[in-house]
């Protein structure tokens, strides 16, 4: 019986990570990559952005530490987007805090420095990482189960990834 808890509880964080990479954070970064201020309210930023980002790393971390990638045994697209979703995921975990300091704290990095690379690897790690979550958010819950629904769903998260990506790098330089 402990057993059958164990998966099911795992089956329903495991759909509560992606429901909040989606929801929460990928509204938040579609906005945040246009310059746009979102959440206003403290509150609103605690209940909307804050608990979901922290669940979703910690959670993510979990995710990261129980995998078992096969990339050198079967060398697919998959299994690249894969390895890909956890090292984005990874970077993200020790960029975000830097770039909060950096928003709020006052670091003055400054975009003219070192921080200037790292703050494009990380929008372009951000997009990617909500965008191949797109994909497997939509296989997860059941949208997409034949191969053709899931290649379309393909071309959409790359076109996604794209627009996203070129919009917050064009946004970035406005810096």
């Amino acid at each position: 019986m402990s057993g059958n808890r164990v998966c099911c509880t795992q089956f329903w964080l495991r759909k509560l990570h992606s429901l909040t990479g989606f929801l929460f954070l990928g509204y938040f970064l579609f906005l945040h990559v246009q310059g746009e201020t979102v959440y206003g309210s403290p509150a609103f930023k605690l209940l909307f952005l804050y608990v979901p980002l922290v669940f979703h790393g910690f959670y993510g971390l979990f995710i990261t530490y129980e995998s078992s990638p096969n990339l050198f045994r079967y060398p697919s697209a998959r299994n690249w987007m894969y390895v890909g979703q956890r090292a984005t995921g990874l970077f993200l975990i020790l960029f975000i805090p830097l770039h909060l300091g950096d928003m709020f704290g006052g670091a003055a990095y400054g975009l003219s420095s070192w921080y200037a690379a790292l703050w494009y690897a990380g929008l372009l790690a951000a997009v990617f990482h909500l965008a191949n979550g797109l994909f497997g958010t939509v296989i997860d819950w059941g949208i997409t189960v034949g191969p053709h629904s899931q290649r379309v769903f393909v071309a959409l998260s790359l076109g996604a990834f794209v627009l996203l990506s070129a919009y917050g790098l064009y946004t970035l330089s406005l810096f």
